[in-house]
């Protein structure tokens, strides 16, 4: 399977950016045109959104979907969603990802026993009800859930809403996508992703919230901790220019000859 991909830029390493639930790669245009003179920028559409075809179900299906899409090495940048994808990245083709950033990304998104952060089940079986019976608005206030908090709220909100609009998911991606993050679990796998990672928080984050990604800075072995102060669920798009600075400087020495992970 072989999903849309966009890419800006035609020189320097390579950033692949994998976009969170319900959206897709338009969502990373803006950020990725600051970045486009000094890096290639492959702006990946997940299975079921944007222009890309459902596929098969399943985080594994998932990431080999990108990765027989994205054949070089290069710097997976995944946001929230997306960020499973990359971790599954390092973990299933380690010799491909030069390095992580992930975003807004939680090691094991559901809150249970033995794990105080992430969404309640509740909530995913909430937003799964929602889907059924009133699409669009359940869609829009996940978005605003993502935004809450941080300044400029109503831009970070009209870009979500636009890509939402122009490219909505299919209904079976999103059911899919739940699935991932209701099953996903990389607790016990960090330990063994050894690329250098880039952990970005929003301090704000009602959603990942930025201690739990802080403790898993503490079990990826070769991991840098970034909390973005003001900053929610997308920090990225609240603090365009210093996110993409601190990106451009930690992939440039990811893809360093002869850098040892």
């Amino acid at each position: 399977m072989s999903l849309h991909v966009q890419t800006l830029g035609s020189q320097g390493p390579d950033l692949v950016f994998l976009h969170g639930w319900g959206l897709s790669a338009r969502i990373w245009e803006s950020l990725a045109g600051r970045l486009k003179t000094r890096f290639r920028c492959h702006l990946v559409d997940l299975p079921g959104h944007g222009e890309s075809e459902a596929g098969p179900a399943g985080l594994n299906n998932w990431v080999d979907a990108v990765m027989n899409t994205i054949e070089q090495p290069a710097v997976f940048i995944g946001w929230s969603l997306g960020g499973l994808v990359a971790l599954g990245a390092a973990r299933r083709y380690p010799e491909r990802v030069q390095g992580l950033v992930l975003v807004a990304t939680l090691a094991r998104f559901v809150r249970e026993p033995g794990n105080d952060y992430g969404m309640k089940t509740q909530a995913i079986e909430a937003t799964r009800r929602g889907l059924s019976e009133d699409f669009s608005t359940t869609l829009s206030e996940f978005l605003m859930q993502q935004v809450l908090g941080e300044p400029g709220a109503a831009r970070a909100v009209r870009s979500l809403r636009n890509d939402l609009m122009d490219q909505p998911p299919a209904r079976d991606a999103l059911e899919r996508g739940l699935d991932i993050l209701f099953e996903a679990d990389f607790r016990d796998a960090l330990p063994g992703i050894v690329q250098p990672a880039l952990v970005v928080a929003g301090a704000r984050d009602r959603m990942a919230h930025p201690d739990a990604m802080a403790a898993m800075v503490d079990t990826l072995p070769n991991a840098e901790f970034w909390r973005v102060d003001r900053a929610a669920h997308a920090p990225f798009i609240s603090h365009e220019k210093p996110f993409a600075d601190r990106v451009a400087a930690f992939a440039w020495d990811c893809a360093k000859p002869g850098r040892d992970a």
